[in-house]
């Protein structure tokens, strides 16, 4: 850095642009890479719902199927 004059200002020479720029992108990297692993994160989890969506409507079709079976077998025993 160079002082410019008395008035407290400062000028930055060509190198501590480049350091900045460096520290920007670098930033800038991380940033990207972590939206990308919370997308990649996301996008399993929805395939994940998913399957537990298709579980949960088998299983419910289940309950039904044995709902229907135990009040067949009520109404047997009582007649």
């Amino acid at each position: 850095m160079v002082r410019v004059s008395s008035q407290e200002r400062v000028r930055l020479a060509p190198a501590d642009w480049g350091g900045l720029c460096t520290v920007a992108l670098t930033i800038l990297a991380m940033v990207a890479a972590t939206f990308y692993q919370v997308h990649d994160l996301a996008a399993a989890n929805r395939v994940k719902q998913a399957r537990f969506e298709i579980e949960l409507t088998h299983l419910k079709n289940d309950v039904k199927v044995l709902q229907a079976d135990v009040r067949l077998l009520v109404m047997e025993t009582r007649q």
